[in-house]
């Protein structure tokens, strides 16, 4: 078949036949959503999401977890199994499984049961007898395993627990490149590329700010203004372009940073950011319009330490939310041991500040992660902002006290 994202046109005095060259990277702006899968492109990775997990439900439904949630999701499942197979499995001790009482190794091992002192019959036997009897015995053995197994298997499957349909996948945020020596200036296309079950150097090798040359993308049949990429790990190749090359193009990358809460007015509505923080308060899981709500409210300080004489407390709490299905069987998001804690967020996205109690809001999105302070990587844009949070809290212990009763005040308004 031929596609127009697979089609080039050729110079005017082109052979006509088979190429014996590869065609050059098709721009990004140039894929047409309906235009069949891309042999190569070129494209600036601007930011790369953590590892979700996508699970078909035995009713047709899916669910998306994050790797925290899955690990949980998993647990529970062999919960659940291993309970199921203990149970049958203590039935069958009850009701152990019966082979041909007429052989031989049968009769000796119910002699051996009825027998006042087994040992002394046991040393009495000839070597044929202690075969016959090891025979009869592992039979036994395999009997019973093989009924315990069939069991286990029509149990898991009442329950619907007979396996598991979970695929991973990973986002990648890139943008459409532009030459520095291009007459036009142009707002570089976007796309969202998701990666079905990526390979572990996929995961290792791809780089936020790194230019690549991407291969066997096939985009979404409908059209927007970012532009919806699908991939196959095994069948995606993502060769990085040498930084000379990357060099001829327009700068496309801005790295990520901690956000204070003192400069979030900045950050446009809807748009990702990062941020550390102490966290004063994390609320129960509770369910409104048939989803699983959850709250964390938290500070860094920020407002304080750049005025240290300011007793205003407006405008230095973020409230951040998460939500997810009431069918979901996994728990809470956030955990409730982040109390107290310094904490890194990345990934949050900005909603509409809340005007009337003076906080500005924040949503976790499966792509959000949360790292205590501790366990942030030196090399991480966030250590130097919690380092400076928790240096803060541990001297502003009445400030913290005062911000804790404000957000249970908060939570009291509110009915939640």
């Amino acid at each position: 078949m031929v596609h127009v994202n697979g089609s080039y046109r050729a110079r005017w005095d082109d052979p006509l036949g088979f190429c014996k060259h590869v065609g050059p990277p098709l721009a990004f702006k140039c894929i047409k959503a309906s235009g069949g899968r891309v042999p190569r492109t070129l494209v600036g990775v601007a930011r790369i999401y953590p590892v979700l997990y996508k699970e078909r439900l035995p009713d047709g439904s899916s669910i998306v977890r994050s790797e925290r949630m899955e690990r949980k999701a998993l647990q529970l499942y062999h919960q659940r199994v291993s309970k199921i197979a203990e149970d049958i499995m203590s039935e069958q001790d009850e009701n152990c499984a019966s082979t041909d009482d007429s052989e031989e190794g049968a009769k000796i091992c119910k002699m051996l049961e009825q027998a006042a002192e087994p040992e002394v019959m046991m040393a009495g036997l000839t070597s044929e007898q202690m075969i016959s009897f090891s025979s009869y015995q592992a039979k036994q053995k395999e009997a019973r395993q093989n009924e315990v197994a069939k069991k286990v298997e029509n149990a898991l499957e009442v329950a619907g627990l007979s396996s598991r349909d979970v695929t991973p996948f990973l986002k990648v945020r890139v943008t459409g490149l532009a030459h520095k020596i291009s007459a036009t200036k142009t707002i570089n296309k976007e796309g969202l590329i998701t990666i079905w079950n990526p390979t572990e150097k996929q995961k290792a090798d791809l780089v936020e700010g790194q230019v690549y040359i991407a291969t066997g993308l096939l985009p979404s049949a409908h059209c927007t203004n970012i532009l919806y990429l699908h991939a196959r790990g095994s069948s995606t190749m993502w060769k990085p372009l040498a930084s000379a090359q990357a060099a001829d193009f327009q700068p496309f990358f801005t790295p990520r940073k901690a956000v204070e809460l003192s400069l979030i007015g900045e950050v446009p509505l809807a748009s990702e950011f990062d941020i550390a923080g102490v966290v004063l308060h994390v609320g129960d899981v509770y369910l409104c319009s048939n989803q699983k709500r959850q709250w964390l409210f938290l500070t860094d300080g920020s407002k304080f330490i750049s005025a240290s004489q300011s007793t205003d407390q407006d405008d230095c709490l973020l409230a951040v939310s998460f939500s997810c299905s009431s069918a979901s069987d996994d728990g809470a998001f956030f955990s409730y041991a982040l109390s107290g804690n310094t904490v890194g967020f990345s990934n949050l996205v900005k909603r509409q500040k809340d005007q009337t109690r003076r906080i500005w809001v924040a949503e976790a999105t499966q792509s959000s992660t949360y790292t205590l302070s501790h366990e942030i990587s030196k090399k991480s844009h966030l250590k130097e902002a919690a380092t400076c949070a928790e240096k803060w809290a541990s001297s502003s212990f009445d400030k913290i006290q005062q911000l804790k009763e404000r957000v249970l005040c908060i939570i009291g308004d509110s009915g939640g």
